[in-house]
């Protein structure tokens, strides 16, 4: 194996042994020297890569982020409409912020102690969220199965998906495990409001 191979592959260590060390122990308990001596390597090795515990927070958050869409994105690929596609992709979302409500409580209790790590990738994640939903919906307007929107009426809309079902996530999280059907009521409300509305007008009698 080539130098950079070695490279890449100590990073891929870090990342996945610093992730599974911060969800046992939580970000302030867990230090350099843990992921170190879990890697067995030397702590000048990891600062190689990074400069500083909250760094490979950054990465380790980052890469989970990463994960989401490549997976979200690879369901998509399957949906045979737009609508599913909204479904979906919601669905993987509270599925994704399940999975964070089963951290380390210390862990969770501390992100909102590290805002300089955890706002930058909330903003990145919100961004990305916000391009995928107006691909999505873009996609149902070219194929006739939502109503014409300007590109400004697109971006409101993709942004209010991503600012309500922030507000919603928690409560349909943790309360009752009847997630798939929450799921589509909420985007049959929203899509309803965008679905296309063409019906034939009935003919007059005739005498």
């Amino acid at each position: 194996m080539t130098e950079w191979g070695h490279k890449e592959d100590l990073n891929k260590d870090i990342i996945t042994v610093s992730g599974n060390l911060f969800r046992k122990f939580g970000f302030k308990k867990t230090t350099v020297e843990d992921i170190a001596r879990e890697i067995g390597k030397r702590k000048s090795s990891l600062y190689y890569y990074y400069k500083s515990k909250e760094e490979i927070f950054e990465a380790v958050v980052n890469e989970e982020m990463h994960r989401f869409f490549r997976l979200i994105k690879r369901s998509l690929e399957h949906s045979k409409t737009s609508k599913q596609k909204l479904m979906l992709f919601c669905k993987a979302q509270f599925q994704h912020l399940a999975s964070l409500c089963n951290l380390n409580g210390a862990l969770k209790d501390e992100i909102h102690d590290i805002p300089c790590v955890i706002t930058p990738i909330k903003n990145r994640f919100d961004t990305t969220q916000i391009e995928l939903i107006k691909e999505i919906l873009q996609e149902g307007v070219d194929k006739r199965e939502f109503k014409n929107m300007s590109t400004g009426e697109m971006n409101a809309f993709a942004y209010l998906i991503v600012s309500s079902f922030r507000g919603l996530e928690l409560p349909l999280v943790t309360n009752g495990p009847d997630l798939d059907s929450r799921i589509a009521f909420i985007v049959e409300m929203m899509v309803e409001g965008i679905g296309r509305q063409d019906q034939t007008v009935p003919l007059a009698p005739t005498n």
